[in-house]
């Protein structure tokens, strides 16, 4: 695939999702949800994981232009997370989350004003599921998928350590609940669940069709070998 072709495939996969994030994080919707427990107040706040939450766009670019040679794995990824994002966008309609932050943030540090940048962008509404990430955890399973993914098993527990560091950061940042999380891995689960099955489907039916191109016109299935 052409980089001008996996640019337009990213375009579609976030795009869309990120527009209406924006366009509900404006204040559309009521925000009356609290989904805050007390394991999330033990939780510290800690402003350097701002750095790792604002990986999951770099690293998801990079991804898919250096591992994803498949077109087919390319396509699917990019409906799964088309799918992902609808879902998400789904739950803010039906339960319009908020978190209830704490107004201050030491702005005398960079990674304080990169959260206070942060939150002015990304605002404290639409919290269920975390779309950091879902988003992550699916990336981290689509690489499973790839050719370097089944050759390299350091390669996939280096990519399901960073998705784990991204939810990490969204708690200790207190964009998200833990609900927010957990939800938010158990979404990512279940859409490539059913990625991974349309993407095996389409694989085998393939060899299917490249194996009965092998087997001579008028051969009866008594003589096809079992192992055809």
């Amino acid at each position: 695939m052409s980089l001008g072709v996996k640019a337009k495939y990213l375009f579609l996969a976030f795009v869309p999702y990120s527009v209406l994030y924006l366009f509900f994080q404006t204040g559309i919707l009521p925000h009356e949800y609290d989904l805050l427990i007390g394991m999330d107040t033990e939780i510290p706040f800690v402003p350097e994981f701002v750095w790792i939450y604002h990986t999951l766009i770099p690293v998801t670019a990079a991804t898919c232009f250096i591992l994803f040679h498949d077109k087919k794995l390319f396509s699917l990824m990019t409906y799964g997370n088309l799918a992902a994002g609808a879902v998400l966008c789904i739950f803010y309609v039906l339960i319009p989350s908020y978190y209830p932050r704490e107004a201050y943030v030491d702005t005398s540090t960079i990674s304080g004003m990169l959260v206070e940048l942060t939150r002015g962008i990304d605002g404290a509404n639409n919290t269920f599921p975390s779309g950091h990430v879902t988003f992550s955890w699916l990336l981290a399973y689509f690489v499973g998928l790839s050719e370097k993914g089944k050759q390299y098993l350091s390669l996939r527990v280096a990519y399901f350590c960073w998705a784990a560091l991204i939810a990490a950061s969204t708690l200790t940042l207190k964009q998200h609940y833990l609900i927010d999380v957990l939800s938010g891995v158990a979404l990512a689960s279940i859409i490539f669940y059913i990625s991974r099955k349309v993407y095996l489907f389409h694989r085998t039916s393939k060899l299917v069709i490249t194996d009965v191109d092998f087997i001579p016109r008028g051969t009866s299935a008594k003589e096809v070998p079992v192992d055809c």
